[in-house]
């Protein structure tokens, strides 16, 4: 194994052991296993902070653990609020399903579920709080504060890793290969959640087939956006909160948003993806990149 892959190599085995250690633990926990799929997320962090203390030349001094300036919280914040709203906007004109806007349907099949496992949803509530109120709490929460914390933690879990180590890493190697390579990694680390976390509407085989090639792109299009940001920013710790904006978004408009295609919602998801790099590629922010050659300045002017 050459030196300059050491680094590389040894956080990749460490993600594929420790992550197929634990999907194999949810399985075994049975349904419980889905509420055990949050710490997933944290296994890229956990590998990359073994890997720069043992196995990185470099350790920690280019991990950029610094803060950031507030400014860019804010802007990536709402271009990821912006992002995500196109995302519904798609679905929207794909006719990926309709929007009910009052909650009711996200608030009956939940009822449902809960009732499958003879649970009662007014008995899972605060004393005082109906499910429309708990509704309303988690759609603001998941647009404003529940991106911060513990939402925080698990976007840094999966940045401090992929972003943060993987990238930069794999760039050395060749720019192509850090986007498309470290873009396909991400997106079948995240295919082995399917089989403990349950879907609300599962698209069929067929479609699951068919989408492979197109979520792989949308994959990598979002790998470069989060990557542009890490760079952009210099900071982890904003790249991790725009990563997070994007979950918890789309699950905050997903409890007002009722899909019944998710074969549409997936391909409209990679159109606007691509529409961002897009986007940013002709605006000349792609050329933020050029910072990571050898020869370029160790920082960013910002």
């Amino acid at each position: 194994m050459a030196v300059k892959y050491k680094s590389l190599t040894a956080f990749l085995v460490l993600v594929a052991l420790l992550s197929g250690s634990y999907v194999a633990v949810m399985k075994l926990a049975g349904e419980a296993g889905q509420y055990l799929a949050q710490a997933y997320m944290l296994i890229p962090a956990l590998s990359a902070l073994i890997t720069r203390a043992f196995f990185d030349r470099r350790k920690f001094t280019d991990a950029n653990l610094r803060l950031g300036h507030l400014k860019h919280y804010l802007r990536f914040w709402l271009f990821s609020l912006g992002i995500v709203l196109l995302y519904f906007v798609s679905y929207t004109l794909l006719g990926a399903g309709e929007w009910d806007l009052s909650g009711s349907t996200f608030l009956t099949n939940l009822s449902q579920q809960l009732a499958a496992t003879g649970q009662d949803i007014n008995d899972t509530l605060p004393p005082g709080m109906t499910p429309r109120t708990m509704l309303l709490l988690f759609f603001v929460g998941g647009l404003t504060v529940f991106n911060v914390l513990p939402g925080l933690i698990t976007g840094f879990g999966e940045e401090f890793g992929w972003r943060g180590l993987m990238f930069p890493r794999l760039y050395e190697i060749r720019p192509w290969v850090a986007f498309v390579l470290g873009g396909v990694i991400w997106y079948a680390w995240h295919l082995p959640l399917a089989l403990v976390v349950p879907q609300q509407v599962a698209p069929s085989s067929n479609e699951q087939l068919m989408l492979i090639v197109p979520m792989a792109i949308g994959a990598i299009c979002t790998f470069t956006y989060l990557a542009y940001v890490y760079v952009k920013t210099r900071s982890i710790f904003v790249t991790a909160l725009a990563h997070i904006v994007m979950n918890n978004a789309s699950a905050s408009l997903g409890y007002v948003f009722v899909l019944r295609n998710p074969f549409l919602a997936n391909l409209g998801m990679v159109v606007v993806m691509l529409v961002v790099v897009a986007l940013l590629f002709v605006t000349g922010e792609l050329r933020v990149f050029k910072t990571l050659t050898p020869d370029a300045p160790s920082t960013l002017e910002l």
